[in-house]
């Protein structure tokens, strides 16, 4: 090995003094308005890697007062706007294409490919350009190589990148026009800084999330994303269907009759075999649990707040004044929220005598009720148009006629905590679909799941009423298949949606929900690719069934 001189480090370490310095002057400019990817990208560590510019600085701040040097200040001026457009390190060789999904080397990348493959790709509907992409290429390769083997694409592009290397994600967003991430669990992750590079690059964005503190990281890059007229849509999975029906029943009370929605319930059901469960959403389900049991008080509140997303309503008094706690030796108020609205509601059995049915608490409840609060929010903050200014929104299980005896059964003999599981999209509960997955040996390891084969005759609904200001009354129904392969049409459809349909849309930017991201324009894809719905009522038992997922 050839020793570096004293000279030759000493240079070094004026250089890095140097790049400290201009970085903490960046940093100090924006001081509290640091978005992530500035975090992860202005610091002295990266501007010591490129010399040049830590040179050109020096050079610059060695000048006597009152000095000009004019080629001094045209080379910063350049190497400057390269760090500031990344050019300096980019390994993009400039070709775009329509979708990049990244995370592609597990489990979801499988599902995104078979999405592809069987209903997206071989019917020809539509000509797009996509590459995948992951921090490991050859793992990335094999799984293309996998599920593309033979066909007309088992050359497509394969693109790597890294949170460790931001320059890499800066480069993967440069390759896209809407980015598809489904590297989870993303409270895990840095993907906010994924999130940033996509507001920066001007491409739009969707994740198949359904993790309150992952949402709870994003929501603050909102009016960055608003600002440059970027589409950032977290939670493009099953969870969509119970927003878009609320999206699709508030438009008709608007359109038909002009009122508000007041309140809004969506039932939850499903059947057919039970595929198994992914080591993703093992891996998912432990994390939330650890952030709700092991982190801070304050975090712990945020999970448990109703409105965490957004879309807070007060509790007001029969005078219209709205009602407050005061915390004790502060003075510090804080609104209350409606009793109506509190989780605590979606936890018991009980019966909607209105509508005859009898209802659970439901897996995924606490997240999507959060998801429809915060589209209120954004019908409001948008368009000065929420769906109600006072909408109250619950989410349940619909219990099968089979389970209603047995729950009402444990309710009569005192054992509340077997009625107060919840159910699971296969009508079970939670606890059950664990001892059977257990059983069955569908407890999948990290980067598995459940093949496309056995969740073919699966099936999930979602039965939504709601009720407008003055009383009128509407429902609307979904049918989809299994919840895991639901994922992937939503994130596909969702990606087209924004690159296609783009200047059909309402709004251009922020971080949305699904219903406001892709409105009707994204509910008439779902419906052409098989998905069933009826608005005025909801289908039939005759129609429990998938759509059809097609052949490989």
């Amino acid at each position: 090995m050839v020793q570096e001189s004293a000279a030759a480090v000493g240079g070094k370490d004026v250089l890095a003094a140097a790049a400290s310095d201009a970085a903490e002057r960046l940093q100090a400019r924006n001081a509290g308005d640091q978005t992530p990817l500035q975090n992860k990208y202005f610091n002295s560590d990266m501007m010591a890697r490129y010399e040049p510019l830590v040179e050109a600085m020096a050079k610059v701040d060695a000048q006597v007062e009152g000095e000009e040097e004019t080629d001094a200040l045209a080379q910063l001026d350049e190497h400057w706007g390269k760090f500031m457009d990344f050019s300096w390190a980019s390994q993009w060789n400039g070709k775009k294409f329509d979708i990049v999904f990244y995370g592609a080397s597990g489990y979801q990348g499988h599902l995104m490919m078979q999405y592809l493959k069987r209903c997206v790709l071989k019917s020809g509907r539509e000509q797009f350009t996509f590459a995948l992409a992951g921090r490991s290429a050859s793992k990335v390769a094999e799984m293309r190589d996998r599920e593309f083997r033979n066909t007309p694409w088992e050359d497509t592009p394969v693109l790597s990148a890294s949170y460790d290397d931001v320059v890499s994600i800066i480069d993967l967003v440069k390759s896209a026009h809407v980015i598809v991430n489904i590297a989870g669990p993303y409270m895990l992750t840095e993907g906010e800084v994924l999130v940033d590079a996509c507001i920066w690059c001007k491409a739009d964005y969707v994740d198949v999330s359904m993790e309150v503190p992952w949402g709870l990281r994003i929501k603050e890059l909102h009016r960055y994303a608003l600002e440059a007229g970027v589409m950032v849509v977290p939670s493009c999975c099953s969870s969509a269907y119970p927003d878009l029906g609320v999206h699709l029943l508030a438009k008709k009370f608007q359109d038909e009759f002009g009122e508000a929605t007041r309140s809004a319930v969506c039932y939850c059901a499903g059947g057919g075999p039970a595929a198994g469960i992914s080591g993703g959403a093992l891996k998912t389900r432990a994390a939330l649990g650890a952030a709700l049991s092991g982190g801070s008080p304050e975090a712990a509140q945020a999970l448990m707040d109703p409105f965490s997303l957004g879309g807070f309503i007060p509790q007001v008094d029969r005078n219209g004044v709205k009602e407050v706690d005061v915390q004790m030796g502060t003075g510090f108020v804080t609104a209350k929220p409606r009793a109506e609205d509190q989780d605590s509601n979606m936890a018991r059995v009980s019966e909607d005598a209105k509508l005859g049915v009898w209802r659970a608490p439901y897996v995924n409840s606490f997240f999507d009720t959060r998801l429809v609060r915060r589209s209120n929010m954004l019908q409001a903050d948008l368009a000065n148009q929420p769906y109600g200014a006072t909408l109250n929104f619950m989410e349940y299980a619909m219990l099968p006629p089979e389970k209603v005896n047995s729950l009402k059964q444990a309710l009569r003999e005192g054992r509340d905590a077997e009625a107060f599981r919840p159910i699971g999209q296969y009508g079970i509960t939670v606890d059950e679909e664990q001892r059977l997955f257990k059983l069955q040996g569908k407890e999948f390891r990290q980067g598995e799941g459940p093949s496309v084969e056995d969740m073919s005759d699966a099936w999930t609904g979602f039965f939504l009423h709601a009720e407008s200001v003055n009383g009128n009354q509407e429902k609307c129904s979904f049918i989809a298949a299994d919840g895991y392969f639901e994922t992937s049409r939503v994130a596909v459809e969702m990606a087209l949606t924004l690159r296609f349909d783009r200047e059909r849309l309402q709004y251009r930017g922020g971080v949305l929900t699904p219903s406001i991201a892709g409105g009707t324009c994204f509910v008439d894809r779902l419906l052409r690719t098989g998905v069933k719905f009826k608005m005025g009522g909801w289908l039939e038992s005759s129609e429990y069934a998938p759509p059809e997922i097609g052949a490989e």
